[in-house]
């Protein structure tokens, strides 16, 4: 656990000296679990009002594909699936269907604790929240399920029993859970959703 808090104390350390004005009113001098707690303080957001529903729209600019703005980029990537391409989908393809993309929650919804409830387009609160939601392929989605994060190389894949994000998305997952557990404490643990954590 001190490793985790180590490596969180440095993450959030390196994050707070490149983006310097959004945390002015954090105190910088703070460490370990006081750093923790004022960080948690900023970001405690209750917007009632965003819902799940809202999301499909948000992705649509927040996943767009830096290189052709009528695609999204989906998390994982590479699909084992005949979709083409295999990195990006065209926005107009959201759904649940085959070669469609969808909703991934990265720390996923039943790893939580308790369980992040369901995804009714009206459900607001962590469910909904857009920080720990992208685009993904739908079969990607599915291989992934619920298995926890877990270290590896090249594309996302299952890894004797837990899930690879990729070499691409491994940094974002981090970051990700990094939020996340910032955002909602013991509830998204890291070792929640992740091996070695």
């Amino acid at each position: 656990m001190r490793t985790i808090q180590l490596l969180f104390c440095l993450s959030v350390t390196s994050i707070l000296f490149a983006q310097q004005s959004y945390y002015n009113n954090v105190n910088l001098s703070l460490t370990g679990e006081a750093l923790y707690n004022e960080l948690q303080e900023k970001i405690d957001i209750n917007n009632t009002t965003f819902t799940y529903g809202d999301v499909r729209d948000t992705m649509l600019e927040t996943d767009e594909d830096p290189d052709n703005s009528q695609n999204v980029l989906l998390i994982y990537g590479y699909s084992n699936s005949s979709c083409i391409p295999q990195r990006t989908r065209n926005k107009q393809e959201f759904g649940g269907n085959s070669c469609n993309f969808n909703r991934e929650h990265v720390f996923a919804r039943s790893n939580s604790d308790p369980e992040m409830g369901g995804t009714s387009n009206i459900y607001t609160g962590i469910v909904a929240d857009p920080h720990n939601l992208r685009s993904s392929d739908v079969q990607m989605n599915g291989s992934r399920g619920n298995k926890k994060f877990t270290a590896g190389s090249g594309t996302a894949a299952t890894v004797n029993g837990n899930w690879y994000p990729g070499d691409e998305w491994k940094g974002d997952v981090a970051r990700m859970m990094m939020y996340m557990y910032t955002r909602y404490g013991d509830r998204c643990l890291p070792s929640l959703n992740g091996t070695g954590a």
